[in-house]
């Protein structure tokens, strides 16, 4: 019997050894958790956990889970992804998903959005939740459109030619003579935001500028099928501080800050050069008001065919680029 004993050890033995071992594989199975990885994009653009998103950006999760045990879900704040949304098949042991996050809106300035993931694996074990945030904030002024070097002449009237550039549209950023606002079926005047004059002699008004609805004297605008109001405030900047101002909301600051708008709103006289001038264009014209400023770079004193003003003119019109 002894020797029966000792030729059956060995076997037990072995068999005791695949036990363990088989048993202890699938320990080691069971014992790897799933894990979730999350990259993010803002407009495209990488983005970091805790960094700030402006109003209106469209964020991307980008989320990748590997579970050894197989992949089975994900959970999104509270909303669940199956394995066929993370693009895996039974047995897969990874997968992923580009989440497209509703863009933030002007209401949840000032919140953090936050998202815990978690994944699932066939075993029902899950992994560790990741956060992910991002604080809301507010969407960034866009920059002021410039109109450099515009030159506004005197009117002249030439034997019933018209044809000095006078009038100025901020929607088109083009100067504009009487004849050309008369002699075209194209409803030009709809556009004019204002015009240019120099009064001459005693009490005169000197440089001034005028909206249609306000322009002194028949010039031949009594024909237009629109004149503009334009609103003209006079501000405390000078050149230099007129060149630091680049964005809408720069030019909103300076309007409210300017001197209220006297009895005549549409019209401002004895302009001198180096000043500003806060404006706001007519709110019925097509796109509603916009604000801007006018600095007045140099004036050639006199109503004849050499009188001019230089003005430099940014308005609250977006800045579009063409390929």
């Amino acid at each position: 019997m002894k020797k029966i004993k000792l030729k059956l050890l060995p076997i037990v033995c072995v068999l005791a050894a695949f036990v363990i071992t088989s048993c202890g594989k699938d320990d080691a199975i069971s014992a790897v958790l799933p894990s979730v990885t999350v990259s993010a994009t803002v407009d495209g653009e990488a983005l970091a956990s805790g960094e700030e998103v402006a109003v209106g950006s469209a964020v991307v999760l980008n989320i990748s889970v590997s579970a050894p045990g197989g992949v089975n879900g994900l959970d999104v704040n509270g909303t669940s992804y199956s394995r066929a949304d993370l693009g895996a098949d039974s047995g897969d042991t990874s997968g992923s998903l580009a989440l497209n996050i509703t863009a933030p809106t002007v209401d949840q300035i000032g919140n953090t959005a936050t998202f815990e993931i978690e994944a699932v694996d066939d075993l029902g074990q899950t992994s560790a939740v990741v956060t992910f945030t991002y604080d809301i904030i507010a969407a960034p002024s866009p920059d002021a459109r410039p109109y450099t070097a515009v030159l506004l002449a005197a009117p002249q009237d030439d034997s019933g030619v018209k044809s000095s550039l006078t009038f100025f549209s901020t929607n088109t950023g083009d100067r504009y003579s009487m004849d050309q606002v008369n002699d075209t079926s194209d409803p030009l005047s709809a556009d004019i935001d204002f015009g240019y004059f120099y009064g001459s002699g005693t009490g005169g008004t000197a440089a001034t500028l005028s909206d249609p609805a306000s322009y002194p004297f028949d010039y031949g605008q009594s024909a237009w099928g629109t004149r503009n109001s334009t609103t003209f405030r006079r501000t405390s900047l000078n050149a230099a501080a007129f060149n630091e101002v680049t964005t809408f909301a720069d030019i909103d600051d300076v309007y409210e800050a300017a001197e209220a708008a006297d009895t005549d709103p549409g019209i401002e006289s004895g302009l001198v050069e180096g000043e500003v001038l806060a404006f706001a264009t007519d709110a019925s014209k097509s796109g509603g008001s916009k604000r801007g400023l006018i600095l007045v770079n140099s004036i050639a004193a006199g109503d004849g065919p050499t009188g001019e003003i230089s003005l430099e003119i940014l308005v609250q019109e977006e800045i579009t680029t063409t390929n």
